[in-house]
């Protein structure tokens, strides 16, 4: 799972810069968005191989950015967000999600469930 790129979609400062920490100690580049319109922008203008996506997002919100991404890439994405309803959750899969966690959560288990939709996308890929 090294040497990734990972975009990073989160309006609060604080929990961007530790995902960020998190993701870049593995060894991944990260790109950062606090807004959808800024994740959709780098989304077109970079490589991603990840995308982490809070849904409450000003503007536009993580479920508008799943789907226009959904639109045109199969990039895994991985829903973060505070809201824990099963509602919620399966709107996320329905739109195209490929894993949903919601906050609080572990910074370990994140990566752990990172690294596995990372290397399920390299092996569809090889």
């Amino acid at each position: 799972m090294q040497g990734k790129t990972i975009l990073v979609v989160e309006d609060e400062p604080i929990l961007r810069e530790i995902l960020k920490d998190y993701f870049q100690n593995e060894g991944h580049r990260v790109l950062e968005a606090g807004n959808g319109h800024e994740a959709l922008s780098q989304f077109q203008e970079q490589a991603v191989d990840l995308v982490v996506l809070d849904i409450m997002l000003p503007g536009l919100d993580g479920w508008s950015v799943c789907r226009r991404i959904r639109k045109n890439s199969d990039v895994p994405i991985l829903m973060l967000t505070a809201r824990a309803d099963e509602d919620d959750a399966l709107l996320g899969f329905e739109l195209g999600a490929d894993d949903y966690v919601v906050k609080p959560y572990s910074p370990p288990i994140l990566l752990a469930r990172a690294k596995r939709l990372l290397e399920s996308r390299s092996r569809a890929l090889s």
